[in-house]
């Protein structure tokens, strides 16, 4: 009875809609809501925030979780599949109010768009706190430091401080050991699309993936976290490796059948010498997971360079 009221609210109270309007159309700002009580009933809107409350170990304080866009890492696929999922991709909002959260949190800032769960002011208003990672505000630069950011404040809202020391502390010790190149090979990470493909810019994750493995990133002319270039562009510039996303909606194998059915390809040295790898998407976001994809990409640049 208490859910259909909620819901049954949620439609009738006039001062917000999920039609965007002057003020909610702006994009979402990560800004840290002020919470002085526990958080046992969370939500998580994007893999890579569930991956970093699991890497927390918030398990017991997640009611749901939404949009899964590969396979999670092994170790810790058995706790992510225990966890409620709401839905394959964004969930509806009506239900996910029913179930009556304290906290839902995003990884991307479409997560609050229309075709999301809708802006942050409406859960506000009706009292339901959000956060968005930093590296999900629109035209954000994300750093390593962006990165750590987010987990030092998932750890403050969540009372796992320590948790999120010693997190950050490991991976630091992580990057700390990846391999420095003598030369830097140039890399082209393709995320999706075909004719005109979607690819890492100068500024989000992808690209900090590229750097942090010790490669170039030829899309770095691209002023965004992603954008198109053409197949053109990607012949004059001539990457020595393409790192090819792995997704749900969008897989490795889609790719290289595609580059390898296309004669203008085989211009390109990364493909004419076979040189494609496979990266998760979750390995190319601003999450827990982007190191392992920094170690994956290093190690294989590393071979690349030896040849």
């Amino acid at each position: 009875m208490y859910k259909l009221l909620i819901i049954s609210l949620f439609f009738t109270l006039p001062q917000y809609s999920f039609a965007a309007n002057d003020s909610e159309s702006k994009p979402a700002q990560s800004t840290k809501p002020d919470l002085t009580t526990s958080l046992d009933r969370v939500v998580s809107l994007n893999q890579h925030v569930t991956e970093a409350l699991l890497a927390l170990h918030a398990d017991k304080q997640i009611i749901g979780i939404s949009y899964n866009d590969d396979k999670p890492a092994e170790r810790w696929v058995e706790r992510f599949n225990a966890l409620p999922s709401l839905s394959k991709e964004y969930p509806n909002p009506e239900i996910l109010l029913s179930l009556q959260p304290q906290l839902v949190i995003a990884g991307f800032n479409s997560a609050f768009s229309d075709w999301g769960i809708g802006p942050r002011q409406r859960w506000t208003y009706y009292g339901v706190d959000s956060y968005l990672f930093k590296s999900g505000e629109a035209n954000a630069v994300v750093s390593m430091a962006t990165i750590f950011g987010d987990i030092t404040n998932l750890g403050q809202l969540l009372g796992r401080e320590h948790q999120a020391y010693e997190l950050i502390d490991s991976y630091k010790k992580r990057l700390n050991v990846i391999s420095k190149l003598q030369t830097k090979p140039r890399v082209l990470l393709w995320l999706r699309e075909y004719d005109i493909p979607y690819v890492a810019g100068c500024c989000g994750a992808g690209n900090l993936l590229i750097e942090q493995a010790g490669g170039i990133n030829i899309g770095q002319d691209i002023n965004s976290q992603w954008g198109h270039m053409s197949w053109e562009s990607v012949v004059a510039l001539n990457p020595d490796v393409i790192l090819m996303v792995d997704s749900n909606w969008s897989s490795f194998s889609q790719k290289q059948s595609y580059v390898e059915s296309q004669p203008l390809s085989f211009a390109i040295h990364a493909v004419e010498s076979s040189q494609l790898l496979k990266v998760g998407f979750s390995e190319t976001v601003a999450g827990v997971r982007l190191i392992d994809g920094i170690e994956l990409v290093n190690a294989y640049l590393e071979q690349v360079t030896a040849l």
